[in-house]
């Protein structure tokens, strides 16, 4: 565990080295060959020291070790890739919120430090008779419209999420991450009313037409417009849970209006 300040990288620097792993992993490179700790970031100058290399070294080994057994070739590996990848990167890297805010430490950690661990989850493909990785996992805010890195993803999801993951089986899968703190960001800046609405989608998610995920959907859309105009900060987790659970009967007692409906169609 550090407070150790991450290195950053610039929106140039990013885009020059997914290029340069795409041309290389289109040549026939392993993917651990495109670390490239010798890279030098800028790393932030206020609120802490910046991590030597050694450190760094220190934070690939460990983090490799966690995650070298997870197979990533079923759903269910890639989603416990991810989940295994957030717990780590907290818990070896431990980045300081501030650092983590910005989106040049990310960059580098999956350009520089961990390519071949961001290629198992998305590799490249190609496209008009060119092979490209995908910027939005890769690098993700720095050049790209949607705040999507791959390790900054995996992180935040399980620092706000890691006491229930453990709890869902199977787990929870990228598309219900996706609803639960993705798309519905107003509901996501709120962390007592996101661990009440994951836990429930983990128990009544499956008895849900359209599965879990249908069900975190429909559930996160009409929880955003019930709490929109709430002072949930005043509430306590009771009351909290009683606003999710009544939209969980919602979401149900709609899907059995429709269903009436086109019955007597």
């Amino acid at each position: 565990m550090s407070r150790l300040l991450i290195p950053r990288l610039s929106t140039g620097q990013a885009s020059e080295l997914l290029v340069n792993h795409a041309r290389a992993l289109e040549e026939g490179a392993s993917p651990e060959t495109l670390v490239r700790l010798d890279v030098s970031g800028t790393p932030n100058p206020t609120g802490g020291s910046p991590a030597p290399i050694e450190d760094i070294e220190h934070w690939r080994r460990e983090i490799i070790d966690r995650i070298d057994g997870v197979d990533t070739r079923s759903r269910a590996g890639r989603d416990a890739l991810g989940v295994a990848l957030g717990q780590a990167i907290e818990e070896v890297i431990h980045p300081i919120p501030a650092d983590a805010a910005h989106d040049g430490i990310w960059s580098y950690l999956s350009l520089a430090v961990f390519p071949d661990v961001v290629n198992r989850r998305w590799p490249g493909e190609r496209k008009d008779g060119q092979f490209i990785l995908p910027a939005e996992q890769w690098i993700g805010h720095q050049t790209t419209t949607r705040d999507r890195n791959y390790l900054k993803l995996s992180w935040r999801r399980w620092i706000i999420l890691g006491e229930v993951m453990e709890e869902a089986r199977p787990r929870l899968g990228e598309n219900e991450f996706g609803a639960i703190l993705e798309e519905r960001t107003a509901v996501a800046r709120n962390r007592r009313l996101v661990v009440a609405a994951a836990r429930t989608i983990i128990q009544r998610g499956s008895k849900y037409p359209g599965g879990r995920t249908e069900f975190s959907r429909q559930l996160m859309k009409r929880i955003a417009e019930r709490t929109g105009p709430l002072l949930l900060d005043i509430r306590s987790d009771e009351e909290i849970l009683s606003v999710v659970d009544a939209e969980a009967d919602a979401c149900f007692r709609s899907v059995q209006y429709r269903g009436a409906r086109r019955a007597v169609v």
